[in-house]
């Protein structure tokens, strides 16, 4: 990629682990500065690759107020090295791809830059004055690097495949965004849903699953015991009660979360059909005519808490 040196040298060091940050040192037992510069000394938080460059409050507003408008917030299940390398290919494939690229990995550059100048000369940690010290430090080399780059061609992943279209969807769920059955979301005020399931090799299944209205307030929570053939059937079967449920109160707008990312593929068609719940999923499509706004979404499990309770109880009746 046309970037400094020392950009890539960062990179390098941030995705094989030897980057100097906080958990560094305090895995080596060297030194006792180990949180995060960012956070202020009350709620400083231990500094990690994915504390420091994304997840910290500081380093999400700025990927939200970037050009890239990135949010963070449903992708902390993921390491620093499938998140960094999933959002190279995202933006990669969008128009002027390269450009996007060398931004976001400017960002993370000017990230560490600002972080030096705060645990080493004692820059005052306010949000203006440090947002504005990192844009301005990267801005005018992002301008030079543009004008280099001939965005002509397609952007293609280590080994030369171009990301395809079901690829690109496979990211999307994988860092939270919503798969649209039916409907867009935020077009409508839905019910969100969270599900989830347990299982085990005797066949002995359960599902629970909760349900939120648009304030997030709890509006209903369900447990069943069933039994199922995999895990995957026993977590098809929890969104297939959902469906059926919001069908029979004439809920019109409806968004079901789980923490089983396989399913959420296998509905939008990113993954091949699994045998065992091939007539659940010609039950879902049928189903969303039903409705206005049908959507799914991944989240993590301890996301999820409340529904994996729900089943995990269930399957001790």
């Amino acid at each position: 990629m046309p970037i400094p040196n020392t950009w890539k040298i960062l990179i390098w060091r941030i995705l094989t682990g030897t980057l100097s940050v906080g958990s560094e040192f305090q895995r080596r037992n060297m030194g006792d500065d180990v949180l995060c510069g960012f956070c202020g000394t009350e709620r400083s938080m231990l500094e990690t690759v994915e504390h420091l460059f994304r997840d910290c409050d500081f380093s999400a507003r700025v990927w939200a107020g970037s050009n890239l408008g990135i949010r963070v917030e449903g992708a902390r299940h993921l390491t620093m090295t499938d998140w960094f390398i999933d959002w190279v290919l995202y933006l990669g494939k969008q128009e002027e791809g390269l450009k996007r690229v060398i931004l976001f990995i400017a960002i993370i550059w000017g990230i560490w830059v600002i972080r030096n100048k705060v645990k080493f000369d004692g820059l005052v940690t306010n949000f203006q004055v440090l947002s504005g010290a990192l844009f301005d430090s990267i801005k005018e080399r992002v301008h030079l690097l543009g004008k280099q780059v001939d965005n002509k061609g397609s952007f293609k992943e280590p080994g030369g495949r171009a990301v395809g279209t079901v690829d690109r969807l496979k990211l999307d769920l994988r860092n939270g965004i919503p798969f649209h059955m039916i409907g867009q979301r935020g077009l409508c005020s839905a019910l969100q849903i969270k599900v989830d399931a347990s299982w085990d090799r005797s066949f002995k299944a359960a599902f629970g699953w909760v349900a939120y209205d648009a304030m997030g307030r709890e509006y209903m929570r369900r447990q069943v015991s069933t039994r199922a053939e995999s895990a995957l059937q026993a977590e098809a079967l929890g969104v297939r009660d959902v469906v059926s449920w919001a069908r029979s109160g004439g809920v019109l707008h409806l968004e079901i979360s789980s923490d089983c990312l396989h399913l959420i593929n296998v509905i939008a068609e990113s993954t091949k059909t699994d045998h065992l719940i091939k007539d659940l999923l010609e039950e879902f499509r049928s189903s969303a005519r039903f409705f206005h706004c049908l959507s799914f979404c991944f989240i993590p499990r301890h996301l999820n808490s409340v529904a994996h309770g729900l089943a995990r109880q269930a399957m001790r009746l």
